[in-house]
C-alpha cells in the first residue's frame, strides 16, 4: 500500500521506462484493452485470496495457503457480512462478495495481474440465479422458436463458475449458462482453423478462406490481403497465421509460408501429420527450410485445440485461441475455492492437511497412473467415449492408464488422476492411494452440493490426498458438457495449473464448483532465474544494476515481470540486466519481485522474492510485540515507532486494522482478528500529503485448537 506515490524507473538494454504506480493496472478483469506484452503461466503474484473475514476456518485455511505459496500481502482481500449458508441469492453473491472483491483489485492495482481468485473456506457454494435462468430460456426460444427442457438450465451456480463468468453475470448476459458457453475449453479441432470469429467479422474470413483452391493467382491475392487485414487486428489468432501459411504454400512462395507457418507454432499449432497432409502445401513441401519447420511441429492428433496457459487479459475466441478485436472473444478470471470445512464438507485439520500436500507436489513430476471407471452406471458411461482420446495422449507422453470395471480402483497404490462416475463410495474401502497433486473427478448429482446429504461429496478427494477436484451444486443430469472431459488429465500432464486443466476442460462449467488448490502443477517445468546485484534483506539506495542470470533454467524465458509490493510494473523480454532506480520510492520495506515466464504455451513462472529496505532519505518505521507466539483468545499489543509522518496504521495482508496519531503509538488487536496460523502484520507510517514509509514485517505465530469433526460419511453413504 506504501507505493500508491511517486514514481519507479527501471531501465534495460538502455531504455528507460518510468511508471506511476497508480497506473499499474494494465487491463481490467472484466473490461478494457489487452497490454501489448502478456504471458499466461500463474504464480503467487497472479492470485487474489478471498477471506471471509468473519469465519475462524475462513482465516486458518488463508493464513496457512498464503505462507505455503508466499501470496503478496497486497494480493490477500477480506470480506465481511458473507451469507452464512450453502446457498446464496444471486444479489447478495454480487453486492455482497463479487463487486466488492471486484472494487478491492481495482483499488488495490492488480487488475493487471490477477488471473485466479481463489476462495478460502466458508463462503456460499451454490448461487441461485432465476433470473438468469429464465431470460436464458426466453433468448433460446426466441432464437430457435424451441422449448428448452428447463432442467437443463437448473437455476443454481456455483460460486466458482460465477467468479469465472463474472463480466457476463455482471451484464445480465444468461449465455453464461449455455452448455458450449467457455471459449477458454479445449474443443474439437474441426473448429480451430474454421470458426475464429464472430459477425462480421467470421464472414468475412470464411470468404477469404473458401478462395483456398481457386486458380487464379488473384483471387489468392485477394484473399491474402483479408487475411493479412484480420492479422493486424487479432496478431495472436492461430488460425489466420496457418491459413496465410496454406495460401503463401498454394502460390509456391516457400519463404512466406514457412514465415506464417512458423507463427503458428509459437501460437500452440502442433499437428504435424495434419500439416504433412495439407494439399495446400504441395508446391513448397520440397523446400529445405520449409521441411526443417514442418518437422520441428509436435506431431499430436487433429482431434482437440492445443492445451494452452491462461491469462486474464486473454481474449478467448470461438475456436479456443486468442483474438485482440473487442466483441472476438471472451475474458475470463480462473476461480476455486480452497475446500468446504462446513456442513458436508471436511473438517479443518484435513483441509489444512490437503493444502499443505498440493503446495509440496509441485514440480514433483509424480509417478503413477490415471484411471477411468467404466461401469454401466449412467454416469459412466456418459463420459467412456471420450476415455480413448485421453488414454492416448497420455500413453504417447508416456504415462500408464488403466480402465477399471468397478465404482473406483481396487488396491491401486498410486492413482495419480481418475475419472469416475458413481453416487457414492468409499476410499478408504477400496484400498487404494490418492498420490499428492492428483485431480480426481467422479460425475454424479450433488457430488457439490454440501447442503444436503445422500451422495458422497467431491471434497472426499481432497480428504484422500487429491490437490483438486470438482462436483455439480445441483441436479445436473447426465450431460458430458457440465462435466470435466477425461481430457483434463491431459492438461494437467503437459503442466497446467490445476484451475487451467479444469476450466480447459468444461465446456459449461456454470453448475460445476472446483475445490483445492488452483496453482498446484505437480508436472510443471518451472523456468529458474538467479539475480545478482540484490539480496533479500538488504538495505539499498539510489540506483542498482541487476543481473539476471538464465543459464541453470531448465526451460527457455520469454521475459520478466518486475512486481513492486504486489503490484506489476514493467514486462519485458528476456534481459542479461536491470537498472533499478529507487531515487523516487519512498522510504521503508519493500518487496521486489522477479517472475520468470517460460517460452511455451504452458508459460510456467517462476519466481525470485526479495524483500529490501529503501533508505535514500533516513526515514524508517518499526514494529514489535512481546511476543512471536499467541493464542487465538489473546490480545496482541504491538508498539510501533517512526521518524516520518503524523499518523502509524496498523496493516494485515493490505487491510488496515487499526490507526492512530503520533510517531510512537501502541495498538492491541484480538488475535482472532488474525485468525490461527502463521501471520505477519507491518505498520506505515503517514504524512499529511499521504506519503508512506512501511516497516519491515512481523512475523507471528496464532495457536488455537482446530476442528477435528469426523463427518458422519457412513450415514451419507447409506441414504
Amino acid at each position: 500500500m506504501n507505493l500508491r506515490y511517486g514514481t519507479l524507473a527501471i531501465r534495460s538494454k538502455g531504455r528507460e521506462t518510468r511508471l506511476g504506480i497508480w497506473l499499474a493496472v494494465i487491463v481490467t478483469l472484466t473490461t478494457g484493452l489487452a497490454p501489448a506484452m502478456v504471458w499466461a503461466g500463474g504464480g503467487p503474484e497472479n492470485v487474489v485470496v478471498v477471506v471471509n473475514a468473519n469465519s475462524a476456518s475462513s482465516k486458518m485455511l488463508a493464513n496457512y495457503y498464503i505462507r505455503g505459496r508466499n501470496i503478496p500481502a497486497r494480493n490477500v482481500i477480506y470480506l465481511n457480512n458473507i451469507p452464512d449458508r450453502e446457498i446464496a441469492g444471486w444479489m447478495d453473491f454480487r453486492t455482497l462478495i463479487l463487486e466488492p472483491l471486484l472494487a478491492e483489485i481495482e483499488n488495490r492495482s492488480l487488475a493487471g495481474s490477477v488471473d485466479y481468485v481463489v476462495y478460502s473456506s466458508d463462503f456460499p457454494t451454490a448461487i441461485n440465479v432465476a433470473d438468469h435462468k429464465r431470460k436464458l430460456l426466453e433468448m433460446v426460444k426466441a432464437k430457435t422458436n424451441q422449448e428448452v427442457p428447463a432442467q437443463v438450465f437448473n437455476a443454481s451456480a456455483s460460486i466458482t463458475s460465477l467468479t469465472y463468468y463474472a463480466s457476463a453475470a455482471l451484464q445480465e448476459r444468461p449465455g453464461y449458462m449455455l452448455l458450449d458457453s467457455n471459449n477458454y475449453y479445449r474443443m474439437s479441432a474441426e473448429v480451430l482453423l474454421r470458426r475464429p470469429f464472430v459477425g462480421d467479422q467470421q464472414n468475412l474470413f470464411l470468404e477469404a478462406i473458401a478462395k483456398i483452391n481457386s486458380d487464379s493467382e488473384q483471387e489468392l491475392d485477394d484473399a491474402i490481403k483479408t487475411l493479412f487485414e484480420i492479422f493486424k487486428k487479432n496478431p495472436n489468432q492461430m488460425a489466420v497465421h496457418y491459413w496465410l501459411a496454406k495460401f503463401f504454400g498454394r502460390k509456391g512462395d516457400a519463404k512466406n509460408a514457412t514465415d506464417w507457418l512458423t507463427r503458428s507454432i509459437r501460437q500452440g499449432w502442433c499437428y504435424q501429420t495434419q500439416t504433412l497432409a495439407d494439399l495446400a502445401f504441395d508446391k513448397v513441401k520440397d523446400d529445405p527450410v520449409f521441411q526443417g519447420v514442418v518437422n520441428r511441429i509436435p506431431d499430436l492428433p487433429f482431434e482437440f485445440v492445443p492445451t494452452h496457459g491462461f491469462k486474464s487479459g486473454y481474449s478467448w475466441a470461438p475456436n479456443g485461441m486468442l483474438n485482440s478485436e473487442q466483441g472476438q472473444g471472451n475474458r475470463h478470471v480462473l476461480s476455486t475455492i480452497l475446500s468446504v470445512t462446513r456442513n458436508q464438507g471436511i473438517n479443518e485439520q484435513q483441509a489444512l492437511r490437503q493444502i499443505q500436500r498440493s503446495i509440496n507436489a509441485d514440480e514433483s513430476k509424480p509417478q503413477g497412473t490415471f484411471y477411468f471407471t467404466e461401469t454401466k452406471d449412467v454416469r459412466s458411461t456418459t463420459r467412456k467415449p471420450n476415455f480413448a482420446v485421453a488414454i492416448e495422449q497420455l500413453e504417447t507422453m508416456g504415462f500408464r492408464t488403466e480402465i477399471v470395471h468397478q465404482s473406483l480402483p481396487i488396491r491401486s497404490r498410486d492413482v495419480i488422476g481418475l475419472t469416475c462416475g458413481t453416487a457414492v463410495f468409499n476410499w478408504i474401502a477400496s484400498g487404494s492411494k490418492i498420490i499428492p497433486g492428483a485431480f480426481c473427478d467422479n460425475l454424479t448429482s450433488f457430488g457439490g452440493a454440501f447442503h444436503q446429504s445422500g451422495q458422497t461429496k467431491c471434497t472426499q478427494f481432497l480428504l484422500n490426498g487429491a490437490a483438486g477436484a470438482s462436483g455439480t451444486v445441483i441436479e445436473p443430469y447426465a450431460l458430458q458438457a457440465k462435466f470435466p472431459h477425461p481430457m483434463i488429465h491431459v492438461h494437467y500432464a503437459r503442466g497446467c495449473s490445476m484451475a487451467e486443466a479444469f476450466y480447459q476442460s468444461v465446456h459449461g462449467p456454470f453448475q460445476t464448483i472446483v475445490v483445492g488448490d488452483a496453482l498446484c502443477q505437480p508436472w510443471a517445468t518451472k523456468p529458474v532465474l538467479k539475480v545478482n546485484g540484490i539480496s533479500a534483506g538488504d538495505t539499498i539506495k539510489g540506483e542498482l544494476k541487476l543481473k539476471l542470470d538464465a543459464s541453470q533454467s531448465p526451460v527457455p524465458i520469454a521475459g520478466i515481470e518486475f512486481f513492486v509490493d504486489g503490484v506489476v510494473v514493467y514486462r519485458v523480454g528476456m534481459q542479461e540486466s536491470l537498472v533499478f532506480d529507487t531515487s523516487n520510492m519512498t522510504d521503508g520495506y519493500h518487496e521486489i519481485r522477479l517472475v520468470a515466464i517460460a517460452r511455451n504455451v504452458i508459460q510456467a513462472t517462476g519466481n525470485v522474492v526479495l524483500p529490501i529496505t529503501i533508505n535514500n532519505h533516513g526515514e524508517t518505521t518499526t514494529i514489535t510485540s512481546e511476543y512471536a507466539d499467541y493464542l487465538d483468545t489473546d490480545q496482541i499489543t504491538f508498539r510501533s515507532k517512526s521518524t516520518f509522518g503524523d499518523s502509524i496504521e496498523l496493516m494485515h495482508n493490505g487491510r488496515s486494522l487499526a490507526k492512530k496519531i503520533g510517531k510512537e503509538v501502541e495498538f492491541r488487536i484480538p488475535a482472532h482478528l488474525l485468525g490461527r496460523g502463521p501471520v505477519k502484520l507491518n505498520s506505515v507510517s503517514i504524512s499529511e500529503s499521504g506519503t508512506t514509509v512501511a516497516s519491515v514485517p512481523i512475523e507471528l505465530q496464532i495457536k488455537g485448537r482446530m476442528s477435528e469433526l469426523v463427518r458422519d460419511t457412513e450415514t451419507i453413504r447409506k441414504k
